[in-house]
């Protein structure tokens, strides 16, 4: 018998439609109940802001996540948004503590766990795979380093056997997109990744039969073989600027801080105009929005953006090229074509239209739990 409320959600980070084209996931038809659909992400299709939207059922306009590193233009310094002070609205965990629910967050990244969760929430276990406590070293032994295919898996399984032993109200696992930054779909090595995750998931369904599932990715990913240096092709007018990577955060061996769209912050906004008149002009940019446009468009919040919002091509990535060089085998994400990802819902008898981002499964478990 289902509990019609009770959650968990699995966000697989950089998981799309390529991904499923190349393996068929079997946990995808495990049980007869479920649905699969494509669905949107939000932009930038980076991992902070998703989670967040996925968890708070809210835009980032409202939860105020609207890239990983946020830049501070009267400070001229940055910060790496791993923090859940930066937060501003309630999310699942949130009402999880007020309603004295019990919840689990599981993450393979560190980052997402200090990001998503508030340490001081009653009822809540939370850990991470990269910086794993000594309590759970010592109940499933040491864990994979983050850099390797076996990281996600393990995430799952050992969240699979919690959500087993503790039967949380919510559960909320969000994996690392390491192995989809560095191997082709159809590469051997993520073939074997998604076999483990498959192979996880498939035990998590059948281990707890009696939750509501849902299975949802942050972003996609696309091969990246351009970079294109903001800043540079300002400074060729003498504008001057700072172009932060709306990608950036510490896990570099990932992607070099190299993503599909990117926020630039003018010293003289008098430049702004002819600013987004010459970027809008240079090869393998498709759009450039002021401030006011990409927080309509996106739903993003104004204090937490650049002056400009600047949007590559499928192929095309932003960057410094004085300090880092395209690498021959790119893969990255950020822009609007990483943004299609699937949806599986199972055991759940809401009706599949309801869900038409991933957003859509907060909204959905707020008004349930």
């Amino acid at each position: 018998m289902v509990n019609m409320n009770k959650f968990i959600v699995i966000c697989i980070d950089g998981w799309d439609y390529e991904y499923i084209n190349y393996h068929k996931m079997e946990f995808i038809s495990l049980k007869k109940r479920s649905f699969t659909k494509p669905v949107k992400s939000m932009m930038p299709s980076v991992t902070n802001v998703n989670n967040l939207s996925i968890i708070s059922g809210v835009y980032p306009s409202k939860h105020g996540i609207c890239s990983n590193y946020h830049y501070s233009k009267n400070l001229n310094q940055g910060t790496y948004l791993e923090d859940n002070k930066y937060v501003m609205s309630e999310t699942i965990f949130n009402i999880c503590n007020k309603k004295n629910l019990t919840s689990i967050l599981a993450t393979s990244k560190n980052k997402l766990k200090t990001l998503l969760i508030n340490n001081n929430f009653n009822n809540n276990l939370s850990y991470s795979t990269e910086n794993p406590s000594t309590f759970l070293i010592k109940k499933f032994g040491e864990a994979p380093s983050i850099y390797t295919i076996k990281a996600n898996s393990w995430t799952i399984s050992t969240a699979s056997m919690l959500i087993y032993e503790k039967s949380p109200d919510f559960s909320y696992i969000s994996l690392t997109d390491y192995p989809m930054h560095k191997f082709k779909p159809e590469s051997t090595h993520s073939l074997e990744h998604l076999k483990l995750i498959d192979e996880s998931i498939c035990e998590l369904i059948n281990k707890n039969p009696d939750y509501q599932i849902f299975i949802t990715a942050d972003h996609g990913m696309s091969d990246k073989t351009k970079l294109v240096n903001i800043e540079n092709e300002l400074s060729k007018y003498n504008i001057h600027s700072a172009a932060i990577p709306i990608i950036k955060d510490k896990h570099e061996i990932h992607h070099s801080n190299l993503g599909g769209s990117i926020y630039l912050y003018l010293n003289d906004l008098s430049n702004l105009f002819e600013s987004k008149k010459i970027l809008k002009s240079v090869d393998g940019i498709e759009d450039v929005l002021n401030k006011s446009e990409a927080c309509q468009k996106f739903n993003l919040n104004s204090n937490r953006i650049g002056d400009l919002m600047i949007l590559g091509q499928k192929d095309v990535v932003f960057g410094n090229s004085d300090i880092s060089l395209i690498p021959n085998d790119l893969r990255s994400h950020a822009s609007t074509y990483e943004t299609k990802i699937p949806l599986i819902g199972i055991n759940t008898t809401k009706n599949p239209d309801y869900f038409i981002e991933n957003k859509s499964i907060g909204n959905y478990i707020i008004d349930s739990i």
